[in-house]
């Protein structure tokens, strides 16, 4: 279908939910001088005061054990593996005190999918972070982790995320997104949740008010429409919010 540029511009700037089609057609023949002038646009529309703050934050992975296999990774290794490790309170405490030097805040904390490594765990490792830096700020495990978790634990999404934010856990990362199209999931990261079930991990963190972020891991196999699905999936999830939660 062809479409007008013009047209769909103006609709994006009333804030007019573009359709995946829409959007791939303005990724393919749109000026990227008028993509950035409607999407600077629209910011001061969301956000009136025009200020942008940022967080210093380190990132520190509790394991690099992992049974995901995906195509992509050179950072996991299989369990008993040599240079297996998780990460212990020790070595912790020396990243998170380089960190506060340096006027950071918050520890950006993800990891494989370690099959021994279950809810108890990490409840008690964010526990122990917490009681020792209790202003830290937890960015911690992304959807395909706690979607693991919880078939580990035979349990809900709901129940993991209640767990985790009783001990302080007031952010969830938007890791393991990749393309939101099982399709390339498949192919890439078979062994991660599937695009459906890392968004329905997110729906159910902006239920209990976790504010959550996305990643999009692209330019590999995907298609530019995959791509546009990708944001048409979370902008989705976005509306359906609570209206006191930040959602994405």
């Amino acid at each position: 279908m062809n479409y007008n540029i013009s047209a769909l511009l103006q609709k994006a700037l009333r804030l007019e939910f573009l359709s995946a089609e829409e959007g791939l057609f303005l990724f393919e023949n749109a000026p990227t001088t008028q993509l950035m002038y409607v999407g600077n646009a629209i910011k001061k529309l969301h956000v009136p005061h025009q200020k942008v703050t940022w967080i210093i934050d380190r990132n520190s992975n509790t394991t690099n054990v992992c049974i995901a296999n995906c195509k992509f990774c050179n950072f996991y290794r299989r369990p008993g593996h040599d240079e297996s490790y998780v990460t212990t309170i020790e070595e912790y405490k020396q990243k998170i005190d380089e960190t506060f030097a340096l006027g950071g805040e918050q520890l950006l904390l993800q990891g494989g999918h370690h099959p021994d490594l279950g809810l108890n765990y990490y409840v008690e490792l964010f526990k122990e972070l917490k009681n020792l830096y209790p202003n830290l700020k937890l960015h911690a495990l992304g959807p395909p982790e706690i979607a693991y978790i919880t078939k580990l634990e035979q349990s809900t999404h709901i129940e993991v995320l209640q767990a985790l934010k009783r001990c302080w856990v007031g952010l969830t990362a938007g890791a393991g997104a990749e393309i939101l199209d099982d399709r390339v999931r498949r192919l890439i990261s078979k062994g991660k949740c599937g695009g459906q079930e890392w968004l329905d991990v997110m729906r159910a963190a902006h239920q209990l008010d976790i504010t959550t972020s996305a990643t999009m891991m692209f330019g590999h196999i995907e298609t530019n429409m995959e791509r546009m699905e990708h944001f048409v999936a979370l902008r989705q999830v976005q509306s359906e919010k609570p209206t006191n939660a930040k959602g994405f």
